[in-house]
């Protein structure tokens, strides 16, 4: 029995709240749940994070109403963290964590995310696995922090059609 719950939140330190919005709740359609700000007077938050006292503002986004897999963005300053880039931005890096999203519209995220002017690590392909009579549409990219994302657009489910249902998600 697992000694935990499906996951419940990705938490992404931000350079840019702004355009970080502009991706996961204008591209990806994802809404805000709840936000705010935090200072000296909520410790608790910024040892979390291993920082010293700072600023801090927070907003956590959810695809409809559903309370887990949702996505928090938090941005830091005075002082803000060390700006650390990945190795190579036009592949993954060992060690490097993956978002992945289920959508009807692998094609329109691809459209916004190039007009953002996103890194395209790999734009929508056909991903065809055989042994499990499934077939999908995927891309690859990196959000406005680097954060590697894959979004997958189920075109048959075959073996795995169970795995890809998901509340909320309706076909266009």
């Amino acid at each position: 029995m697992s000694k935990v719950t499906p996951l419940k939140r990705i938490a992404i330190i931000v350079r840019d709240m702004e355009r970080s919005l502009a991706f996961y709740r204008d591209a990806l359609g994802m809404n805000v749940w709840v936000e705010g700000h935090a200072g000296e007077e909520l410790p608790a938050l910024y040892q979390l994070l291993g920082m010293p006292p700072c600023q801090m503002r927070w907003v956590i986004l959810q695809s409809d109403d559903v309370d887990w897999g949702m996505v928090g963005l938090f941005e830091l300053t005075d002082p803000a963290p060390e700006d650390d880039t990945h190795p190579s931005i036009d592949r993954v890096n060992r060690g490097e964590a993956c978002l992945v999203f289920h959508t009807p519209d692998v094609d329109g995220i691809y459209e916004s995310a190039r007009a953002m002017g996103l890194t395209i690590l790999c734009p929508p392909t056909v991903l065809e696995l055989a042994q499990h009579d499934a077939v999908s549409k995927e891309m690859t990219l990196r959000d406005p922090n680097g954060v590697l994302v894959n979004l997958v657009e189920s075109l048959a489910g075959g073996t795995l059609a169970l795995s890809n249902k998901f509340p909320g998600l309706k076909r266009s």
